[in-house]
């Protein structure tokens, strides 16, 4: 197969990088459903990245929903019209240029997330299998390790935020929540660069993220579901409270008519 070319550098950790190259390959209809991926020793190669990384990519695309892995067969890819959805969800959620559509933009995202994400932790809850579990839990020891870090690395922890997400919407074994999440990871992306951007968020999200594993592991629906949406809700409220401190006195004294407490102007720095 001669589609693969080498990982660019940019920004992103290796493992993000691969990810979306391989996403994108998806997308554009490169790679169909039911191809069947390289070995995994030529396409690190082709790559031109480790093993491991390669490995924690297809993970993390499998929880995504783009490509499955089948004993002793091989890696494939599958979910074939997540493109069209994705160009169309793009369409309806394109970034604006004012503040106030982009804080609009940021609340139709939210209102999408607490829906799907609120039933994928209920539903995770009651049908999680152990190794999923254990996975959830894996991924937050890492994830704890990084925000606790002396130099705290926002790339990593939103990677590793949005693998925990990815996580908990695979272990639903609901096929559609899955592409929906998917078709959604652009906009997921920016919505968590933007909080994470604030300094109090990062103890805050492991928090929430381990108060939410920790319904999943006690197969508790009710409150799996409580903190994912509770978890949203603060991450929303903090995301609109940093765009509309950046925007002028006018933005600043709507906020405060309506009685919310804005952020330090140093948040986000």
């Amino acid at each position: 197969m001669g589609v693969f070319q080498p990982v660019q550098d940019d920004h992103r950790s290796l493992e993000g990088r691969i990810v979306s190259y391989i996403r994108d390959l998806v997308e554009q209809g490169v790679l169909t459903p039911g191809e069947r991926l390289p070995p995994e020793r030529e396409l690190a190669a082709q790559l031109r990245v480790s093993r491991t990384a390669l490995r924690e990519a297809l993970h993390t695309l499998a929880a995504l929903g783009l490509v499955e892995a089948r004993h002793g067969r091989g890696v494939f890819v599958v979910g074939g019209s997540l493109q069209a959805t994705a160009q169309r969800l793009s369409l309806a959620l394109e970034a604006r240029e004012t503040e106030e559509e982009s804080v609009a933009r940021i609340r139709q995202l939210f209102e999408i997330r607490r829906v799907l994400e609120g039933a994928a932790a209920e539903w995770a809850a009651q049908r999680a299998q152990p190794e999923q579990i254990a996975e959830m839990q894996a991924v937050l020891a890492r994830d704890r390790a990084l925000r606790t870090a002396e130099e705290v690395d926002r790339t990593l922890i939103s990677e590793l935020d949005g693998q925990l997400h990815a996580l908990i919407a695979a272990s639903t074994a609901n096929r559609l929540l899955v592409l929906l999440m998917a078709s959604l990871l652009d906009e997921l992306a920016t919505a968590r660069s933007r909080s994470l951007a604030l300094p109090e968020r990062i103890r805050r999200s492991l928090e929430q993220h381990t108060a939410i594993v920790e319904a999943i592991a006690a197969h508790d629906p009710q409150t799996a579901r409580a903190c994912m949406v509770a978890h949203l809700d603060d991450v929303e409220q903090a995301i609109v409270h940093s765009l509309e401190a950046q925007g002028g006195p006018a933005e600043q004294q709507t906020a405060r008519d309506r009685g919310q407490d804005l952020p330090d102007r140093t948040v986000g720095e």
